[in-house]
């Protein structure tokens, strides 16, 4: 169950952020939507009246009609081909000098632990644990992540992920912070991200 509810907020604060929910988007959020956002899933959802059902790209948007657009482990559910026509996608439906924010496994950090036989666990779902010490658990989370209906198609890291976010026209401007961001569902050592705009 998600605590989507914790989040919510009252009086002056709350007024201020249901204004910008309308300009802003969480692409890919499954079942943790974010408070004061539009929230797209592909999959249906068990917050229907909070999530809009849609596959993408395209988004389902106007041309710069959002201000802010986050994807927290989507885009590696995408082939490369279909990473670039998000992004387009993405930088369509922004307004100039909107924000886009982007989190993926990160592949370099995955890899630099299972080559070390690092004991490290990794959290799937909320009380699932798995090893990464056996490329096999590496390939079921990471890799293709074969423990979810939609496998991974791409792998990234910073350098990677950054380089795409540029050639897309975005101009990257901070790392998010991968374990205390409030837009992520949990802090974790195996992902990573950068905030940008569109240039």
């Amino acid at each position: 169950m998600s605590d989507y509810s914790r989040v919510v907020l009252t009086g002056a604060e709350h007024e201020r952020l249901n204004v910008l929910a309308s300009r802003r988007l969480n692409v890919g959020c499954g079942d943790w939507p974010l408070a004061y956002w539009q929230n797209l899933d592909a999959a249906p959802s068990q917050w229907p009246d909070l999530v809009i059902q849609a596959t993408v790209p395209p988004l389902p948007f106007e041309d710069e009609s959002l201000d802010e657009i986050y994807a927290g482990h989507f885009l590696e559910h995408l082939s490369e081909h279909e990473a670039q026509a998000f992004l387009s996608e993405c930088r369509r439906c922004l307004t100039d000098g909107g924000k886009l924010g982007i989190v993926v496994p990160d592949t370099r950090e995955v890899m630099t632990r299972w080559l070390a036989g690092s004991i490290d666990c990794a959290q799937y779902g909320v009380v699932s644990w798995c090893s990464i010490a056996d490329l096999d658990d590496v390939c079921r989370l990471f890799l293709y992540s074969t423990v979810q209906a939609s496998p991974h198609k791409w792998s990234y890291d910073l350098g990677t992920l950054g380089r795409l976010l540029e050639r897309s026209g975005f101009t990257v401007t901070a790392e998010i912070d991968r374990y205390r961001d409030e837009r992520l569902g949990s802090g974790q050592w195996f992902q990573c991200g950068w905030d940008a705009v569109k240039a």
